[in-house]
């Protein structure tokens, strides 16, 4: 494929330019190209084979009327093909949308990852044809600044792959049997981290609230859409018309991001809201969709400062203050719930476990998935299990293992760890040190101070709790659990404190070094219960905690322990710097 192969053509939207296409050359009549039509705010993508006829359907279309007289840019190619326009129009809305100079106005109807010939040909004239968008200041990013963005890893504009696409496929028509026979549906998605449970959950909630907004009338959607039938057969798109439509989000700083990013998207006249748990619990709706993300980190019974609000809420919809969980207010407001929920990212022990889910079987038609394709590590699935199975007493690998394109790593010296990390944030960006909650947290008292050393070396924990993976002084800082959850690094650069310590050939809960006194809390429902939280417990809880943190990384893990008899162990199993 001839480098630079393609060129980018401007014309003026409306009818005086478009008449004029295809009167000379062959590429405007019968070609497959891609466009995309924008104004000073908005931007459409889509791709064509007879660009005319698509500029005159797009003119007549109400759903275009606000980009009339704005411009059009045609990516042209005599190399193109029908499956590399349809990639090119999928990468294009992807990148645009996390570019964020334009609301993107395109419908989220089903395009997924799929392979043809040449595609990694193609993906690197993609490349080249965003740096000339750039050139031509109808994009501001790189690829490389998006790809490291928020708001592009929370895009509800990602490409599904195949196993995504057949859970969102049968949830949807989960969800329109249940309104069709007017009862309740529970879909629970659970799946290793990095397997893109969330992006399934963005993706659903941009998906619903298009069919919730379609006009049959006046919009078009793709042929090749995998959801187009969703949209064409009447009996099932109606279903859909004003429904209420409600995002939940348990982190409280990520709430405000979603929020945000949904910004910075069309989502048409679409009844959608997007809520933290406690928001949800005071609004007085009943909604007809809740989706919730990150539903392990929904809480039984709150104490301290939200205590009072909490019995407000339990009062409000149960008539009474006994104890109730987060779960409970979203499933006694809602119709059809969709949980992300995955029982091995539980952090302390007030989250819901499944059997909170399972109480709900009987009342709401449940259905789970389980994905398993890894998404985030280039370890893969295998590297995923292989640090499971390191941070355990009952199962250790055979072996060392190895990783193509990602690197483990663990270090003697403090110096050499932070050295490494600097390295590897001025190369990559997107590195982050993190740590388990071994040391107190002093800052928030006097920033000033310092909340961890080593060796002489002093840290301060997170500045902030609202996108600090984002802030300017993240990449001097220390991450806690409750900072990064949800999160993709390039490189994780983890220390580990002495609340876990490696002896006698058990890895082991040191309770001394632990500082966060609020995982050690019971949930009103343990207190009430007597139920007590024994060191195994918290050992599988801090142990759930480290393999979270290390399966956060993209391109490599760093760890450096301060038992050093754990770095010992460990060096088993990891390359030594």
């Amino acid at each position: 494929m001839a480098k630079k192969s393609f060129q980018i053509r401007n014309y003026s939207f409306d009818q005086n330019s478009i008449s004029n296409l295809a009167i000379e050359d062959h590429l405007e009549e019968n070609w497959p190209v891609v466009y995309q039509i924008y104004n000073n705010q908005q931007i459409y993508i889509g791709e064509t084979t007879n660009l005319k006829n698509r500029m005159n359907q797009h003119l007549a279309n109400v759903e275009k009327s606000s980009l009339r007289h704005g411009s059009v840019k045609v990516v042209f190619d005599e190399t193109f093909n029908k499956s590399a326009t349809l990639d090119l129009e999928s990468y294009l809305i992807q990148y645009f949308s996390g570019d964020g100079k334009f609301k993107v106005l395109n419908r989220n109807d089903g395009m997924c990852d799929r392979d043809y010939y040449k595609k990694d040909d193609y993906r690197k004239t993609f490349e080249e044809i965003w740096n000339r968008l750039r050139e031509l200041k109808i994009a501001d990013k790189t690829i490389s600044e998006i790809n490291n963005s928020e708001l592009f890893k929370f895009s509800p504009y990602k490409n599904l792959n195949f196993e995504q696409l057949n859970v969102v496929t049968e949830i949807v028509q989960n969800i329109d049997e249940a309104i069709t026979h007017d009862v309740k549906s529970l879909s629970v998605i659970d799946g290793d981290a990095g397997t893109g449970k969330t992006i399934v959950i963005m993706y659903l909630a941009k998906l619903l609230a298009d069919l919730q907004s379609f006009d049959n009338q006046n919009d078009d959607i793709n042929d090749e859409s995998n959801f187009n039938i969703f949209f064409e057969l009447e009996h099932i798109n109606q279903n859909f018309k004003n429904k209420s439509i409600a995002l939940v989000i348990p982190q409280p700083s990520l709430c405000g991001r979603i929020r945000k990013i949904f910004d910075k998207i069309d989502l048409g006249n679409a009844n959608i809201r997007i809520f933290s748990p406690i928001q949800f619990g005071k609004c007085d709706n009943i909604f007809d969709i809740t989706l919730v993300d990150e539903a392990h980190l929904l809480k039984v019974g709150v104490t301290g400062t939200l205590g009072k609000q909490v019995h407000e809420i339990d009062q409000k919809i149960f008539g009474d203050t006994s104890i109730h969980s987060e779960l409970d207010w979203i499933m006694a407001k809602s119709k059809n719930v969709v949980l992300v929920f995955s029982d091995q990212q539980r952090i302390r022990p007030a989250n819901i476990n499944k059997s909170d889910i399972n109480n709900y079987a009987e009342d709401f038609n449940k259905r789970s998935y389980y994905l398993k394709t890894q998404m985030r590590s280039r370890g893969g699935k295998k590297y995923i299990d292989y640090i499971h199975d390191v941070l355990s007493n009952n199962f250790r690998p055979a072996q060392k293992e190895t990783f193509d394109g990602f690197e483990t790593k663990i270090f003697d010296n403090i110096h050499d760890f932070v050295n490494a990390m600097e390295q590897r944030e001025a190369e990559h960006g997107l590195c982050r040190m993190v740590a388990g909650f071994a040391w107190e947290w002093k800052t928030k008292r006097n920033k000033y101070a310092y909340d961890i050393e080593i060796d002489g070396v002093k840290f301060r924990w997170n500045s902030t709790q609202n996108n600090w993976i984002g802030s300017k002084n993240a990449p001097k800082e220390v991450g806690s659990i409750y900072t990064v959850q949800g999160d993709d690094l390039n490189y994780v650069g983890i220390i580990i404190g002495n609340d876990l310590i490696y002896r006698d050939g058990k890895l082991v809960f040191n309770r001394a070094s632990y500082a966060d006194s609020g995982a050690m809390k019971r949930s009103q429902r343990q207190v009430a219960n007597n139920e007590k939280i024994n060191e195994a417990d918290m050992l599988e809880q801090i142990l759930r905690t480290y393999r979270i943190l290390m399966n956060r990384a993209v391109k490599g893990v760093y760890v450096y322990a301060c038992d050093k008899e754990l770095n010992h162990y460990l060096a088993d199993y990891f390359d030594r710097n």
